[in-house]
């Protein structure tokens, strides 16, 4: 099944999904894959601002998942504001959908 995944929340939606799916702790996943408890947790709750490459790919393999690439816009379109605002909304909506994955405002 191929999902379009917009954001790094979304990824960690799915993320979680995937792990709860094999019946998996977040620890247990943390050991298959090399990765700290405390970050496959702030991964899933969306409170990451970047997660790396590399760590991703790994992550994903122990899931059994992969990854793919493709174009959002028409060959030779440029990316525009009205483009960056529509992901922003498009952001804001998500975030307002799952309060879980908004980061803790102090």
């Amino acid at each position: 099944m191929s999902m379009h995944l917009s954001n790094l929340p979304e990824l960690g939606l799915e993320v979680a999904r995937l792990r709860r799916d094999q019946g998996l702790s977040q620890r247990e996943l943390g050991k298959l894959s090399g990765l700290a408890q405390s970050t496959l947790a702030r991964l899933e709750t969306g409170q990451l601002s970047e997660f790396g490459s590399r760590k991703l790919l790994r992550l994903l393999e122990v899931l059994g998942a992969g990854l793919s690439v493709t174009p959002l816009r028409g060959s030779g379109a440029s990316f525009t504001l009205d483009d960056a605002l529509a992901e922003r909304r498009a952001q804001v909506e998500f975030e307002a959908q799952h309060p879980l994955t908004q980061r803790a405002r102090g």
